[in-house]
């Protein structure tokens, strides 16, 4: 999972464990912040099904090459509201 959320949202409902927070949906350090394997399965989310972040990150990973790249449309919002466990953006 990729986390493409700001602090803001992130504080307010939590990240979804094992998540790799970006520093930015649309800046974010390919060659850092992604696995260096382009096949591993990337999920990105950012709030919910209003929010163009999460599309915008996938975009950048697959435009780098990646080759499974997926979006959770509902992103946390509807994470949260499935029960889904969440953790504190600082860990």
């Amino acid at each position: 999972m990729c986390d493409a959320n700001g602090d803001g949202v992130r504080s307010s409902y939590g990240v979804i464990p094992g998540a790799v927070l970006l520093t930015s949906s649309s800046s974010y350090d390919v060659a850092s912040e992604l696995p260096q394997a382009k096949d591993n399965p990337l999920v990105f989310y950012c709030s919910s099904e209003r929010c163009s972040a999460a599309p915008s990150a996938a975009r950048r990973a697959r435009d780098a090459g990646y080759t499974h790249v997926y979006v959770l449309p509902e992103g946390i919002k509807g994470w949260v509201q499935a029960g889904k466990p969440v953790t504190s953006p600082t860990g």
